[in-house]
């Protein structure tokens, strides 16, 4: 049995991951023993959810008080380093809420830690474990498809989701907090996505812009491309939509497939056919992703895995994220030099 802490115990922990450890797949490999977070009033959560648990409200608190073998970090972006850095440097295996920090400046030093400390290491990149991305990914990697040449994602939301009521609600359009707008929020999922499908890009265009919540002081619309030798990605988000959908394409050579947030539609020689989906929109979706990471984490932690490929994946959002930024900055500084 692993016993561990969540860190940052807001609406994604308590509607995504404390669901998945209660969860008859995972509560037999693993326990909650610690939860800290900056909220006194959250304490009574710990009793609800794990009533032998512990309650901290600093990191120093948890990491001198409590022997764990993992810690689960489900705080804000600005965060992650500090709670990473204070983790790994006592041995103890981090899974950690995407992207791995806010800055693509702090990323170097952090991924040198993560790598020195000789932990397991996981990203938050759940969508890999949905039913939907992994129908998918076995589309592509095993030919069916043929040759892929162009695949577009689209996610339409009314608004930012937002945080938990008893902190700071608005804070992932605080770009101190997270680090940016809706590209940073969902984006990171759509490029961990592409090198999941694809690879690594060779390079990308964006664009990026706040259209409808000008009080926000991050984008709430994002149009990103991501170029590969013989394929384009397009991935389209906004936050300004009179909707909230999700919907997905995926060409090739020899078929097609189609997502409209209930079914996928793969059509090939024989026609077209379809195959029932849940809607990935639907975030009680997210406690079976959340599972099967889990159980992949735990696994590494007991087989003594401490290959660095979820540190590379997301290494490589953050750099996709900031240059998604730059190309953006850049063009909107040329049309008004201009």
């Amino acid at each position: 049995m692993h016993n561990g802490a969540i860190i940052g115990l807001g609406n994604i922990a308590t509607r995504g991951h404390v669901p998945a450890y209660l969860s008859d797949s995972i509560s037999g490999n693993c326990r909650i023993t610690a939860v800290m977070d900056v909220v006194e009033q959250n304490r009574e959560k710990v009793r609800e959810f794990f009533p032998d648990a512990h309650f901290y409200t600093d990191i120093n608190s948890l990491l001198n008080s409590e022997r764990i073998d993992f810690v689960d970090i489900c705080t804000p972006p600005h965060t992650h380093a500090q709670y990473i850095t204070a983790c790994a440097s006592k041995g103890i295996h981090v899974i950690c809420e995407k992207p791995l920090t806010e800055s693509l400046v702090t990323v170097p030093q952090l991924a040198k830690t993560i790598r020195a400390a000789n932990i397991v290491f996981m990203p938050c990149h759940q969508y890999k474990y949905s039913p939907l991305w992994k129908c998918i990914h076995d589309f592509i990697s095993t030919g069916k498809l043929g040759d892929i040449t162009l695949a577009q994602f689209n996610v339409f939301r009314l608004h930012a989701d937002s945080g938990t009521a008893a902190w700071n609600p608005e804070w992932r359009t605080n770009k101190n907090h997270s680090g940016g707008g809706i590209l940073v929020d969902t984006g990171a999922h759509y490029f961990y996505l592409a090198q999941y499908f694809f690879g690594v890009p060779e390079r990308l265009e964006a664009v990026l812009r706040t259209l409808k919540h000008l009080d926000y002081g991050v984008e709430d619309t994002a149009l990103v491309t991501l170029e590969y030798p013989n394929t384009l990605v397009q991935i389209n988000l906004t936050w300004a939509a009179n909707n909230r959908a999700n919907s997905a394409s995926i060409v090739g050579t020899k078929g097609s497939l189609m997502y409209d947030g209930v079914k996928l539609v793969h059509t090939g020689s024989d026609g077209p056919q379809e195959i029932p989906m849940p809607d990935v929109s639907d975030k009680k979706q997210y406690i079976q992703w959340y599972a099967g990471l889990f159980q992949e984490f735990v696994n590494r932690i007991t087989a003594k895995n401490y290959r660095d490929d979820g540190l590379i994946e997301a290494e490589v959002v953050m750099k996709l994220l900031g240059e998604s930024y730059a190309v953006s900055s850049a063009a909107m500084n040329s049309v008004t030099a201009k």
